[in-house]
């Protein structure tokens, strides 16, 4: 497997339309693959073991990886009442509207995967492809009564025995160094109680409905000898999704990032997600640190660029395409997604002005047929979506509705940003002709800036 290391994800949080925080992490370029959250999880704790680390920055290198932890579990909220299929999959979904993707692929891994299946069957429009690793259709395919019943006992009256319990389950083979990390981890994780109700929610999953009435392409791959959720459990999941690859590995573990098998799993997974062809690393571009160094590669040519503040805006920019970025927040090192922006950078330029007030009007028609179809939840998104508009046109205006002007400090900000970004692309176009009338083409500088490519490009930043 690559070992090429993307830097730890940043962790966000967004915030469930019924309460509660969610925490969520994303890494890695291109088109977005969000993987359903499994029975416990820590974004911070689970990165740091090497091996899923690596599983999981090989897919980052194809997509923009996205993970999350479920109510009630690792850095989300940890109160939690609800345990239902319903729950997760409303989870899933207000992350999706979140992110703002219109759409993604999906990589639902054990418990995952009856929240991924669901989703797919209800949202289609917004599913490229669904990829189930290691999972069920139907919690009763997992175990009889007594196994279940006996595992979530043995999970809320002792942590620790119900952790090994299961860590026996996950890989027998498991070196006790593993063992003792990854039960740690879950610990960690949940609390015992939190964990056992969790273990229960899965053993009552049913995604069969869904399931049969899959419309988009699907690919099941399973472990020969996984004794968490067998082979067979597998095999009767794919039976269900009309149309389904099925795909059986070697080995024991049920974990798809341990084992020598790991990298066959993500073989699978990319040559599924891009349609047949699994690209090489050299079709990439990347605009990466090394040092006082900055490694540029566009079109197959890399070059070497001393380090710049310019250098550090247009990575900023190039990390996060499409998204206006304001200039004061690039020049304080403030930039990024989830970042809050002080009152001065918040203060919209003209065209930003004029896209929320087409927003609005573009809210109210689509209310009226909302109303008309009598769809309530999407009527009442509109409402929230419109409550947002109106709240940020209230920042920008003054009680007399004429637009608020920059401040001194921001217009030094949008002179200097400015500046040394063209600067940077400049140094850029005398090694690399092509990478710097990329970016003169592709990078919108003023109060906002953004990397805006005509056509989508995937780098590893």
């Amino acid at each position: 497997m690559s070992q090429l290391r993307i830097n730890t994800p940043k962790v966000r949080f967004f915030t469930l339309a019924s309460g509660g925080s969610v925490a969520y992490a994303s890494h890695g370029s291109g088109p977005y693959l969000l993987v359903p959250a499994w029975w416990v999880s820590h974004l911070e704790l689970d990165w740091q073991d090497e091996d899923f680390r690596a599983f999981f920055e090989s897919l980052g290198q194809h997509h923009t990886v996205v993970r999350y932890d479920r109510p009630g579990v690792g850095l989300s909220d940890r109160k939690r009442s609800r345990f239902d299929l319903d729950d997760e999959v409303v989870t899933l979904t207000e992350l999706l509207d979140h992110l703002g993707a219109p759409n993604c692929s999906l990589l639902g891994i054990s418990c995952g995967g009856p929240v991924a299946t669901v989703f797919t069957h209800l949202n289609p429009h917004r599913v490229e492809k669904l990829i189930l690793v290691s999972s069920f259709v139907d919690g009763n395919d997992i175990g009889n009564d007594a196994l279940k019943q006996a595992l979530c006992a043995l999970v809320a009256a002792s942590w620790g025995m119900g952790a090994n319990a299961i860590l026996d389950l996950f890989d027998p083979d498991m070196s006790a160094e593993q063992r003792k990390s990854l039960a740690k981890r879950h610990k960690e994780s949940a609390s015992a109680e939190m964990a056992a109700h969790l273990l229960g929610l899965t053993f009552r999953m049913d995604a069969t409905d869904a399931a049969q009435n899959l419309i988009k392409p699907a690919l099941v791959l399973h472990r020969s000898k996984d004794r968490t959720i067998t082979a067979a459990a597998g095999r009767r999941l794919a039976a269900m999704i009309p149309n389904a690859q099925f795909k059986s590995l070697e080995g024991k573990s049920h974990l798809p990032w341990v084992g020598k098998e790991a990298d066959q799993f993500v073989r699978e997974v990319l040559t599924f997600t891009q349609g047949g062809h699994s690209r090489t690393q050299a079709e990439f571009n990347q605009f990466r640190q090394m040092g006082d160094v900055w490694v540029l590669t566009y079109d197959q040519k890399t070059v070497h660029v001393k380090d710049a503040l310019g250098l550090r805006d247009l990575h900023e920019l190039i990390g996060h395409p499409g998204q206006d970025i304001h200039a004061r927040l690039l020049a304080n090192g403030e930039a990024g997604i989830g970042q809050a922006n002080t009152h001065e950078a918040e203060i919209l330029d003209g065209q930003a002005l004029g896209a929320y007030r087409q927003r609005l009007i573009d809210i109210d028609a689509a209310q009226q047929q909302a109303a008309a179809g009598r769809d309530e939840s999407l009527y009442e998104a509109l409402e929230a979506e419109r409550d947002t508009v109106q709240h940020e046109l209230t920042r920008a205006l003054g009680l007399s509705g004429r637009q608020r002007t920059f401040s001194c400090d921001n217009e030094k900000a949008r002179k200097a940003i400015s500046a040394r970004i063209r600067g940077s692309i400049k140094r850029i176009d005398s090694l690399h002709a092509e990478l710097g009338e990329h970016l003169r083409q592709s990078i919108r500088t003023g109060n906002f800036c953004c990397y805006e490519p005509v056509e989508p490009q995937r780098w590893r930043v």
